[in-house]
C-alpha cells in the first residue's frame, strides 16, 4: 500500500504547476498553499511537503527519501537541485531527513543537499550561484559508525557558488560564506561576518543594503563601468 501511495504522489508532482495540482497535492497529504507554484519535479518517498503562500519550486528538482520539506512564504527553490537523505536517517533520526527553507529565502539551481541530518535555511537568506553541496552525514572514525548532524544557515545570510558545508556547520545570521569555501562544524556562538577559505574562518565584519532588504531577491543591477545602479532591471 505504501508503494502505491509513493507512486501516486510521484505522479502528482510530475504534473505542471496549476491550482488543480495544488488541490491534488493537498488531497494526498501535502500542505500546499493555493498561491504556491509547484512545477514538475521528481518527488519520491517524501512524507510531507509544506509550501507557504506565494512560495515556488522550479522544474526538475529531485526530492527523495525525505521526512519533511518546508518552503516558507515567498521562498523560492530554483531548478535542477537534488534534496535527499539516506533512508536510515529518515527512520532512526526524529529530526533527520528534513529541509526547512525560511520565508523569503532563495535556493538557486544545480545544488546538492544531503538532508540526512536536516538542513535549516533562515529567512531572507540565499544559497546562490551553482554547485554548492551540503553533506550532513559521514563516518565517525572514532566510533566506526555512520552519523549525521544538522546544518544551519542563519537568517539574512548568503552562500556563494561551489561551497561545501559539512555536518554540524553553522553559518551565523547576517553572514556571507565566500564562493569555494568549506564550512565545517562550528560553535553555536560563532560570530557573524564574512567567512571564507578552506576551512572557512571569520575574515571580518560585513554589512550592506542586501542585509536590510524586505524582498526575496533583488532586481537591481550595478554597472561597474559607469557606477550606475539600474532599478528593476531583472
Amino acid at each position: 500500500m505504501s508503494q502505491i501511495k509513493d507512486v501516486m504522489r510521484a505522479l502528482a508532482w510530475a504534473l505542471p504547476a496549476s491550482t488543480a495540482k495544488n488541490r491534488l497535492l493537498r488531497s494526498i497529504g501535502h500542505d500546499v498553499h493555493p498561491s504556491a507554484i509547484a512545477r514538475s519535479c521528481l518527488v519520491f518517498r517524501v512524507s510531507q511537503v509544506t509550501m507557504g503562500a506565494n512560495s515556488r519550486i522550479g522544474r526538475w528538482n529531485l526530492l527523495k527519501n525525505m521526512r519533511t520539506v518546508s518552503i516558507g512564504d515567498h521562498a523560492t527553490i530554483g531548478r535542477l537541485n537534488i534534496f535527499s537523505s539516506h533512508p536510515v536517517y529518515k527512520k532512526l533520526y526524529p529530526d533527520g531527513a528534513a529541509l526547512d527553507v525560511g520565508s523569503h529565502s532563495f535556493v538557486t539551481s544545480r545544488h546538492q543537499f544531503d538532508c540526512s541530518g536536516s538542513i535549516v535555511i533562515g529567512e531572507y537568506s540565499s544559497v546562490a550561484g551553482h554547485e554548492t553541496k551540503i553533506v550532513t552525514h559521514s563516518i565517525d572514525v572514532r566510533r566506526n559508525a555512520q552519523a549525521a548532524y544538522p546544518v544551519r544557515i542563519g537568517s539574512r545570510s548568503f552562500v556563494g557558488a561551489r561551497c561545501l558545508l559539512l555536518g554540524g556547520a553553522i553559518l551565523p545570521d547576517r553572514s556571507v560564506l565566500a564562493g569555494g569555501s568549506v564550512l565545517s562544524r562550528a560553535r553555536e556562538d560563532a560570530l557573524p561576518g564574512l567567512w571564507a577559505g578552506v576551512p572557512a574562518v571569520l575574515r571580518g565584519p560585513i554589512d550592506g543594503e542586501w542585509f536590510e532588504r524586505s524582498t526575496t531577491g533583488t532586481s537591481r543591477v550595478f554597472i561597474p563601468a559607469t557606477g550606475e545602479t539600474v532599478e528593476d532591471a531583472l
